[in-house]
């Protein structure tokens, strides 16, 4: 099929864990005719989650890219995660789409994640639709869920299919836009379309009502319209409320149960008629003055796209999936990866139906695929024409919360162990890992204990290498409190050319985070120019070996105001020793205090939960800076704390809040203790290092 820009609908599944986003997904597939048959999450066989670690938990943990073609039009729907700790997916897919389908539980209502997967939509102004499933679930109940959704969020939600009955009693759904009714198939086979049952049709013209008059505030003539002749047709109710949900003004609200397979005809009628196209919408470039630049999305400009997920498949090689945002990408294009000023060329392009790879001949603009063993490309990459340069902003994704330390049991496998976790930290950039030059440590961090364990499982299984784990040091900092001076002299004589040089200075402490200032304050040349590189060095090697207890010394000036040199005996690294030596006398009487990192830390909570919480902090030493209700129920925290205390949280705070709190957390700044939480540190050190 022969597609434009207009005949393209990128669509995300988000929501909470277990609402059936997979199942929902392998029916829109089947009923579409992509596959043969709708498999269950949970026998290994499914579209989407088809990796051995999502087999084995029987989890979403990757996003899943698959597609199918629906009266005319390209439908691309990108299935998430559900999970916390995989929000990173969410976000990458977020970033490929113009719009999404949060999927509700029809027993269980809006959840903690569908509350943090909505202001993220928020953030975006992104066009979404709620689809309520599960309706044939003990306790499912339509009208509870739809209330639930007014009661949490401040939007408008517009009814377009409601169901015949709910749990045991559910038989199917009534499409209010055709005005019929879908009921089950109890084959499998896709819902049929049949007359609604004359015992409800006074409740169908009622919601019917309801989205007549929403699709009407949609679109000025059709208010007119509406007002004239007291009813829309199915185009002006299609239209408005297509209208409604490009501005951004109404939420559709759908239903169904995808274990069942009905409503998602439905569905997939409303996603190809009304969900927005990306001819409606703009990407964001930044330009050379780092400032934001909107792009349209059009065929008719010169090819350019961006990386928004990379995934390394161990028979295609490296998968790079883009989104094209201008011009028509076809495999002759010759295409110039921006940030390595390199050109790549890419034989052949694909679409994908989970792991599956289909060939095609071209991707217009706005269209997403996939590119193979592009060697240079990464995530976030801007790959284009070699005369179209332009840069796309990159993926907003969150910063870790959870690290930890870790080695090879053996020293042979560290390097094969560190290859394995750079792989991984290419295709998830919420995985990061870092030497820690203080702390002499691997650390590993992501969002949250799952995420880590299973990255460190596929490791211990699929590479045999024993992993060490261990919470990881604490990178403390060490500063002085008041100014003092110094006199030191190096000297030897050995025999021969000796060592020589002397220095007097001066150290005062500056603000946090001004970290190292030299000044070279003599006037007489008592120290020639030449030895000034060696005294620095000297200093900044002595503040890098602390003082009270091995950590680094910040925020402080040194001042040189006088010395003597030795016309034979002086060298750079005679004046470099001598430096040093200064520093460490001039620390003597420089008050020097331990800092620890405090770490700035938003926790996202229902309201009955917020005491815990507050109580919780305490006891951690937090300086809580306020809080504010989001909406939905839920209380943003905002505190400072020190990583310390921070080490387990993701942990601590599934303890408190029995899994629903989640938090987001980043380096704020340094802060001085004392007393025994200092003595314990100091102690600690010296332990270590004897």
């Amino acid at each position: 099929m022969s597609i434009t820009t207009a005949d393209i609908r990128n669509i995300s599944l988000v929501g909470h864990g277990s609402t059936g986003k997979t199942s929902l997904l392998e029916q829109m597939l089947y009923v579409g005719g992509v596959i043969p048959k709708a498999e269950l999450p949970d026998s290994g066989k499914s579209v989407s989650d088809h990796t051995d670690e999502e087999i084995e938990r029987n989890i979403s943990i990757h996003t899943t890219l698959a597609g199918v073609e629906w009266h005319d039009k390209q439908i691309n729907i990108l299935d998430t995660p559900g999970v916390a700790d995989f929000v990173g997916e969410v976000v990458c897919a977020y970033r490929a789409t113009e719009s999404s389908i949060v999927l509700v539980d029809a027993s269980d209502g809006v959840q903690i994640e569908t509350i943090k997967l909505w202001r993220r939509l928020n953030n975006r102004k992104m066009p979404r639709i709620v689809f309520i499933n599960k309706l044939d679930k003990s306790r499912a109940n339509f009208d509870t869920v739809f209330e639930d959704l007014n009661k949490k969020f401040d939007k408008t939600f517009v009814p377009v299919t409601i169901p015949i009955g709910n749990g045991d009693n559910y038989k199917g759904i009534v499409n209010l836009i055709e005005n019929k009714a879908y009921l089950v198939n109890e084959s499998g086979e896709k819902d049929h379309e049949t007359d609604i049952p004359e015992d409800i049709l006074d409740m169908v013209e009622e919601y019917r009502l309801k989205l007549i008059e929403s699709a009407a505030e949609g679109d000025d003539e059709l208010i007119e319209k509406y007002f004239e002749e007291g009813t829309l047709s199915p185009e002006d109710i299609r239209l408005g409320l297509k209208e409604g949900l490009q501005n951004y003004k109404i939420v559709p609200v759908l239903c169904g149960s995808s274990l069942k397979n009905n409503g998602v005809t439905s569905l997939l009628n409303f996603i190809s008629n009304i969900a927005p196209s990306p001819a409606c919408y703009t990407e964001i470039a930044v330009d050379s003055d780092s400032k934001d630049v909107d792009v349209t999305i059009s065929k008719d400009e010169k090819f350019s796209s961006f990386v928004f997920k990379t995934s390394i498949d161990q028979f295609s090689g490296k998968l790079s999936f883009i989104k094209v945002v201008s011009g028509i990408l076809t495999p002759d294009t010759e295409i110039y990866n921006i940030r390595e000023e390199k050109k790549e060329k890419s034989s052949k392009i694909y679409r994908a139906i989970g792991k599956k790879l289909v060939e095609v001949k071209e991707l217009p603009a706005g269209d997403i695929g996939i590119l193979v063993k592009l060697e240079t490309v990464k995530t976030n990459d801007t790959i284009c024409s070699s005369d179209n340069f332009i840069h796309f902003k990159q993926l907003a994704l969150p910063h870790p919360i959870y690290a930890i330390a870790v080695s090879a049991s053996s020293k042979k496998e560290e390097d094969k162990l560190n290859d394995f976790l750079n792989r991984v930290s290419e295709e998830d950039l919420t995985f990061q890992m870092e030497f820690n030059k203080e702390t002499k440590e691997n650390v590993i961090s992501g969002m949250g204990e799952l995420h880590l364990t299973i990255i460190l499982n596929k490791i211990i299984e699929k590479q045999k290498i024993e992993v060490e784990k261990r919470i990881p040091k604490i990178a403390y900092r060490e500063a002085i409190t008041k100014s003092s001076d110094a006199e030191y002299a190096h000297k030897k004589q050995s025999g021969g050319h000796g060592q020589y040089g002397k220095v007097l200075m001066t150290i005062k402490p500056m603000a946090r985070g001004s970290h190292f200032e030299f000044i070279n304050a003599i006037k007489g040349g008592s120290i020639s120019k030449g030895y000034m590189p060696g005294i620095e060095k000297g200093i900044l090697e002595a503040m890098s070996e602390g003082f009270l207890a091995g950590y680094p010394i910040d925020d402080i000036q040194t001042t040189i105001v006088d010395g003597k040199e030795h016309p034979v005996d002086s060298s750079e690294m005679a004046f470099k020793l001598a430096g040093k030596g200064a520093m460490k006398v001039a620390l003597e009487k420089a008050g020097v205090k331990l800092l620890e990192p405090i770490m700035r830390l938003k926790v996202f909570v229902t309201a009955n939960y917020i005491g815990d919480i507050l109580s919780d902090m305490s006891s951690k030493r937090a300086r809580v800076l306020g809080q504010e209700d989001l909406g939905g129920g839920i209380i943003e925290v905002d505190a400072e704390v020190p990583q310390s205390e921070l080490l387990r949280y993701s942990i601590d705070i599934k303890s408190i809040t029995s899994g629903t709190g989640s938090f987001e957390m980043e380096f704020d700044h340094y802060s001085t203790i004392s007393g025994k939480i200092a003595e314990t540190v100091i102690k600690a050190a010296q332990t270590s290092e004897e």
